[in-house]
């Protein structure tokens, strides 16, 4: 197995553009910071973005080429995050679980505050060629939706399925 120092760059071909794993990782950061922050204050969604990272970092050790500074105002955030392109010479899948953990755990940090319309306003403020994107790196914004939609049934007794051979979720009861 290759050291993650030492791989080439995994690049996301979207139209005539190579999209970088840190440039993605960046867009997606800012996203999740702008639309917490209408859930919560400015200071409160970049505070829990960046100490989400870090408790992320110890499964996913790559996290730790990726800075968030403070700033004063929310206009400042995206140029506050540093993505290191060393995050680049990560495997797009592994960068994609990272995403998806980062998102999920957010969303029930936020709690209640978020709001049902959390998933939504950061779809789109993520913009649709970097939901395509994370897409293809396996994050499931889609199945998050659905799990805010059966917030109140059991879910110890149902879970959610996807399968990607035809494109559609379902709910399926556990034995």
């Amino acid at each position: 197995m290759k050291d993650e120092e030492t791989m080439q760059p995994f690049r996301k071909v979207v139209g005539l553009h190579r999209i970088e794993n840190s440039v993605v990782m960046k867009h997606t950061l800012a996203s999740l910071v702008h639309v917490a922050s209408t859930k919560t204050s400015e200071e409160y969604a970049r505070s829990s973005v960046k100490n989400l990272l870090k408790e992320l970092e110890e499964n996913y050790g790559f996290l730790r080429y990726i800075e968030m500074k403070d700033v004063k105002y929310l206009e400042d955030t995206y140029d506050a995050i540093t993505v290191m392109s060393n995050i680049d010479r990560i495997e797009p899948l592994k960068v994609g679980r990272a995403i998806q953990n980062l998102v999920d755990v957010l969303k029930k940090h936020l709690g209640k505050r978020a709001g049902y319309f959390f998933m939504k306003e950061f779809q789109d403020d993520l913009g649709e060629d970097y939901r395509s994107i994370i897409k293809s790196m396996g994050v499931d914004l889609r199945l998050a939706d659905l799990q805010d939609e059966l917030g109140g049934w059991d879910s110890k007794q149902y879970t959610i399925k996807d399968d990607a051979d035809v494109n559609i979720a379902f709910i399926e009861k556990k034995d």
